[in-house]
């Protein structure tokens, strides 16, 4: 079982460049022009952060921060969340760097200790990991599911009408569930 309580923080860092181009959803949505270009950016954004929340994925790859109340006793796996795993920045235990920690897989990433965990002392988040996740390049089926979101936002923009808006459309859904990290 790995070590993943529900108090963690972790923090990303701001999505910079999307993974699908706003001329691709420009076509997808049939919009002709760049007058609309600011709205679709706006709804690109807004897509991606859904997929990555719903998938439990970064699309692309960012850094991440995560905080932890404590360490697991011996060497349990920790869970590092954000799905494919780049590289392990650093590892602080109550401000000191512990080495020869490694990461594995994606669906979680896990990092292990060379050794057991060592103890903790500090209070308010003491463990301290700091990582690059996220796909090197996004995968095409989750770069369709953001487009078919972008169009669904275009279509119900005004959102006036009640039940307009629904759940994930079942199309988005069905390319985002095969990619969804679920807890064990």
């Amino acid at each position: 079982m790995n070590y993943a309580p529900r108090n963690r923080v972790w923090s990303v860092a701001p999505l910079d460049q999307p993974c699908v181009d706003v001329d691709a959803v420009r076509s997808h949505v049939r919009v002709t022009d760049t007058g609309e270009d600011e709205d679709l950016t706006a709804m690109l954004l807004a897509a991606q952060s859904r997929v990555e929340k719903y998938t439990g994925r970064l699309l692309t790859r960012r850094a991440v921060t995560l905080r932890l109340p404590g360490l697991p006793t011996g060497s349990c796996p920790v869970e590092l969340p954000g799905g494919e795993m780049g590289s392990l920045t650093s590892f602080m235990v109550d401000g000191v760097a512990l080495a020869g920690v490694q990461t594995f897989g994606d669906s979680p990433a896990v990092a292990l200790p060379a050794a057991d965990w060592p103890t903790v002392t500090g209070t308010i988040y003491p463990v301290v990991v700091i990582y690059q996740a996220g796909f090197a390049t996004c995968p095409a089926d989750l770069k369709q599911a953001i487009k078919l979101l972008v169009a669904d936002f275009y279509t119900w923009r005004g959102n006036s009408e009640e039940g307009s808006v629904t759940e994930v459309p079942m199309s988005a859904k069905a390319l985002m569930d095969p990619w969804r990290i679920r807890p064990i």
